[in-house]
């Protein structure tokens, strides 16, 4: 027969290692933020290659 404090504590380990299995497994805030901070980069700079080939079609030299 099992006894409340065995069972007990075997119910809080397996707690412990499925969410430690949670943390591994899911992204981290930081990772998720550096992501989007780079594809917020990526956007500006894509924006900023535009404005410039827009605007020497229309005023560069000729």
């Amino acid at each position: 027969m099992i006894s409340a404090r065995s069972f007990h504590q075997n119910a809080k380990n397996q707690v412990k290692s499925i969410s430690q299995a949670k943390k591994l497994s899911s992204p981290t805030s930081s990772t998720v933020v550096s992501s989007k901070v780079k594809e917020n980069q990526k956007a500006t700079q894509a924006e900023e290659s535009l404005r410039r080939v827009m605007y020497l079609s229309c005023w560069g030299p000729y």
